[in-house]
C-alpha cells in the first residue's frame, strides 16, 4: 500500500516536531556536557533550552525545507518519510558527537564535524541545491548564534567557543542539517 500524501500544513507540522525533536534532544546534550550555557534568567525552559531555541529552530529547518521546496531545484534521490526520520537520527548523532568535543582542539573537531556533515550530504542528496541550502545553513545559523551570544542570552564553554564566540566546528553541524532540511518538505510529503 503507498503511502498518502500529506496536505501542506501536515507536511509543515511532521517537519516542526522532527526539527523540535532533534533540536530540544541535541540541545540537552550540549547544555549537560557544558558546550551551551543558556545566561538569561527567567526564561522558560523546555528540556534543558530556553524556550526561543527550538522555536527558532524548528522555524528554520521549516523555512530551509519550504523554501528548497518552492525552488524547484531537483534531487538526486527521492527519500521517503522512513529517510526523513533517518535523516533526522543522523543529524541528531551528529549533535551528540559535537558536545563530545569540548577540550578537543579545533582543528580535530572540525575535521571530524565536517567530514561526517560532507558525508551526511553526499548520502542524503548530493544535489546542487542541497549543496545551497547546506551551505546557507552553514553561513546563516552560526551567524544567528554569535548574534545571540553577542546578546548575551547564551554562551559557549571556553574550550568550545573559539569561532567568535561559539564552536569552530558550528558551521558544519549546520551543513549538515541545512542538507537534510534541503529535502525534508519532498520526503515528508509525498512519503
Amino acid at each position: 500500500m503507498a503511502d498518502r500524501e500529506l496536505s501542506a500544513a501536515q507536511t509543515a507540522a511532521v517537519i516542526v516536531v522532527l526539527a523540535l525533536i532533534v533540536g530540544l534532544a541535541g540541545d540537552a546534550c550540549h547544555v549537560a556536557a557544558g558546550t551551551t550555557r543558556y545566561e538569561w534568567d527567567g526564561v522558560p525552559a523546555v528540556w534543558r533550552s530556553a524556550i526561543w531555541f527550538p522555536v527558532a529552530l524548528a522555524g528554520a529547518v521549516l523555512a530551509a525545507a519550504w523554501l528548497s521546496e518552492r525552488a524547484g531545484t531537483p534531487a538526486v534521490r527521492a527519500r521517503s518519510r522512513a529517510d526523513a526520520v533517518a535523516g533526522a537520527a543522523v543529524v541528531l548523532a551528529l549533535y551528540a558527537v559535537t558536545a563530545l568535543l569540548n577540550d578537543t582542539p579545533a582543528t580535530v573537531s572540525v575535521v571530524l564535524v565536517g567530514a561526517i556533515a560532507v558525508a551526511v550530504w553526499a548520502w542524503w542528496d548530493p544535489s546542487p541545491g542541497a549543496l545551497a541550502v547546506a551551505t546557507a545553513a552553514a553561513v546563516l545559523g552560526p551567524l544567528a548564534e554569535i548574534a545571540v551570544v553577542a546578546a548575551g542570552a547564551s554562551s559557549y564553554g571556553e574550550s568550545t567557543d573559539g569561532l567568535a564566540g561559539v564552536a569552530p566546528w558550528l558551521p558544519c553541524l549546520y551543513f549538515a542539517a541545512g542538507a537534510v532540511a534541503a529535502r525534508l518538505w519532498g520526503a515528508v510529503r509525498h512519503g
